[in-house]
């Protein structure tokens, strides 16, 4: 049974891999063109059927071949319910063209003119029922706050993965249980001078935020309570992770990206996604694992998915996993 719910987008990536990216009115040939699934909610679930996880999906596609293959893929994974996924024959499914750079190792997105929302009324009256946590992906947002409104008074969990600003992200953001935004939503939209300066004014209202900082790693960052800030030590330190509480209320996790040779590095495209993934799955599957533990589980599925091109070609399956390898027994 299905108890987990990823709303957001799903679409179709057509990426194309380069040698360097074409200057303007440059004609350049593709050292080869691949076509995948992809969309922020889409990839998050793949990953999270990957390693187990049952989960129901929830996206608009169109009736078309775009579509058509969209939902093949996810058919095409063992743990992924497409019964939620709505399907109308006005809409033309979305698509992105990724150009791959391998010079660079940099991917640029161009989406598609058409950005077909998730409306309220695609929402089916029993859509929570036995749903105990709802992951968005700042898409359709309008719907995404009706949808989050209806789980609080339910009690149930949700998180959101902030990238960019979007209508209704002021109403949405109050709602959520767990925030993972990219360290450029810090800088650009929030526009402040540090990851903490962002973090206090989310943690007003959620219970810990995470950004990421692709190369760099990631930061996850929570409030202490009066009860509890003498049970962390001021500083903590392993091969990747930093634990530091700062101004005596807020804890600090500091993880490194997992490493990896940069000639292995494919594609980015994707790669916060199965961060994701892998936060997801240690909230919702792992309840004991400590915080050092979920940044560097997910630090780990990033880097297995920068290995192939697309979002979801080398993400990998739970049970090829050495967990000896990730230094984490409860598996």
């Amino acid at each position: 049974m299905s108890s987990l719910l990823i709303f957001g987008a799903a679409c179709l990536d057509y990426i194309a891999l380069v040698d360097h990216f074409p200057q303007p009115d440059e004609k350049l040939r593709t050292n080869s063109l691949t076509i995948v699934g992809g969309g922020n909610a889409g990839n998050t679930a793949t990953c999270l059927s990957r390693l187990g996880v049952k989960l129901k999906l929830i996206a608009k596609i169109g009736d078309d071949s775009n579509g058509k293959k969209i939902l093949e893929d996810f058919h095409n994974e063992e743990n992924i319910d497409t019964s939620l996924i709505v399907i109308q024959s006005s809409t033309i499914s979305q698509m992105t063209y990724v150009i791959v750079d391998k010079q660079s190792q940099t991917r640029t997105c161009l989406f598609s003119a058409t950005n077909e929302q998730i409306l309220i009324s695609d929402l089916r009256e029993n859509i929570l029922d036995r749903i105990e946590f709802i992951h968005f992906d700042s898409r359709s947002t309008e719907a995404a706050v009706h949808l989050a409104k209806l789980a609080r008074q339910r009690s149930i969990r949700c998180s959101l993965d902030l990238e960019r600003q979007r209508p209704y992200l002021d109403e949405l953001i109050p709602l959520m249980n767990y925030i993972i935004a990219t360290e450029n939503y810090s800088l650009h939209v929030c526009k402040d001078l540090s990851l903490l300066d962002t973090a206090k004014r989310l943690l007003q209202t959620c219970e810990f935020v995470i950004f990421t900082r692709g190369k760099h790693g990631s930061i996850l960052i929570e409030k202490l309570s009066n009860n509890n800030n003498n049970n962390h030590q001021s500083f903590v330190r392993d091969d990747m992770i930093t634990q530091e509480i700062i101004e005596n209320n807020y804890l600090v996790w500091t993880c490194l990206a997992w490493p990896i040779d940069s000639k292995d590095i494919l594609d980015t495209t994707g790669c916060g996604d199965a961060f994701i993934g892998g936060i997801l799955y240690g909230i919702y599957q792992r309840k004991t694992w400590s915080k050092g533990q979920l940044l560097r589980f997910a630090s780990y599925i990033a880097m297995c998915k920068l290995k192939g091109l697309g979002a979801r070609s080398t993400l990998p399956y739970r049970r090829d996993m050495n967990m000896n390898l990730l230094g984490i027994d409860d598996f």
